[in-house]
């Protein structure tokens, strides 16, 4: 299905891609403009495949009719971190925040029981590997 097709006749665009150079705000103005609209926005990938106004844009329109965000540009530093009594610093991810249309999780989509038992398990096939100078899938080198 050629990709303009699929912006304009879906109702809901969820993102499941690295972040590379080649899609960067791959979610963009232009993009929105070909897109139902109220489209509903999924994005538990990558941070930078949306580019942050344009979507907050296409919220305050209606253009968007709903967005779910695990992951945000400019999200390294603020989760995971006590902002108790902060600024946030993000004024994108606070004005996403602000929507009751809008979810933002703190970038946990993949926190799952069984995502956290196979990063138990291999981290310790890591360690065994590793003690036994044989080679290691999970080497970073």
């Amino acid at each position: 299905v050629p990709l303009d097709r699929l912006l304009a006749e879906s109702s809901a665009l969820t993102l499941h891609m690295p972040a590379t150079k080649e899609n960067f705000h791959f979610v963009r103005r232009e993009t929105l403009a070909k897109m139902k609209d109220g489209v509903i926005l999924v994005n538990t990938a990558r941070g930078t495949l949306i580019d942050t106004d344009a979507l907050i844009e296409g919220v305050e329109s209606g253009k968007v009719g709903g967005a779910a965000l695990d992951v945000v540009e400019g999200e390294t530093g603020i989760f995971y971190h006590n902002r108790e009594g902060e600024i946030l610093g993000n004024r994108g991810l606070a004005v996403l925040q602000s929507f009751p249309n809008v979810i933002v999780t703190p970038h946990t989509a993949f926190y799952t029981g069984r995502s956290v038992s196979d990063m138990v398990e291999n981290s310790i096939r890591s360690c065994l590997l590793f003690a036994g100078g044989k080679k290691n899938p999970w080497q970073i080198v």
